[in-house]
This record gives structure tokens, C-alpha cells and sequence, in this order.
């Protein structure tokens, strides 16, 4: 069994920030987990007041049995506060937020 770590990123000037760390999922192998990390890797929308935000993802072993319990997500929402950067619409980043809004995520946004 593998689960995956969604690390989050955000540049301040020149310094590069981890912000926050979150659970997501639980994978047979660790090929189904890198398979779906690979979607969650990127570019996010950059809250103002940063330069660049993003998200690594990292698949680690964990024993059977054992339950992973999602790790709340930073509220991006909450950051970009109803200031939208100009440069994400190409870049796939929305799509990356309408997935990590929860189950089903994209479907409910649209995706």
C-alpha cells in the first residue's frame, strides 16, 4: 500500500517556502500512486503577495491496513482572496484546484 504526500510551495521574494504538507488517497501500488500524483504536480495560482506557488507530490510505503486520513488542504480560496492572478488560465493550474477540493472535486467544478 502507498499514499502520497502533496507538499506545497510558495516563493516570497527569493526565499522558497514548504507551507503545508497534506495526505491524499491510498494506492495499491506504488505505479497507480505515481500515476495519480503526476496530475497533482505543478504550477498553482499564486496568492498575492508571493511569486510562485506549487505542489510537489511524493508516494510513500505504508503498512496494509492502515487507514490514511486525508490531510485538510491549504484554502487557496482563502490566499488568492478574490484576486485571481492573470497568467494561470494556460498553464493548468485551476484544473489542479478543482482536484484538490475533495472527491470529485473536477466534476462538481466543471473539470
Amino acid at each position: 500500500m502507498f499514499t502520497m504526500i502533496l507538499l506545497l510551495y510558495l516563493q516570497q521574494h527569493r526565499d522558497v517556502m514548504l507551507e503545508s504538507t497534506s495526505l491524499k488517497g491510498s494506492f495499491q501500488t506504488k505505479k497507480e500512486c505515481e500515476a495519480a500524483a503526476v496530475r497533482l504536480r505543478g504550477p498553482l495560482p499564486t496568492p498575492d503577495g508571493y511569486a510562485a506557488a506549487w505542489h510537489d507530490a511524493i508516494c510513500i510505503p505504508i503498512n496494509r491496513g492502515v487507514i490514511v486520513n486525508e490531510g485538510k488542504p491549504v484554502d487557496l480560496g482563502k490566499l488568492l482572496q478574490g484576486r485571481p492572478p492573470v497568467v494561470c488560465e494556460g498553464t493548468g493550474a485551476w484544473r489542479r484546484v478543482a482536484e484538490l477540493c475533495g472527491p470529485g472535486g473536477a466534476k462538481q467544478n466543471g473539470g
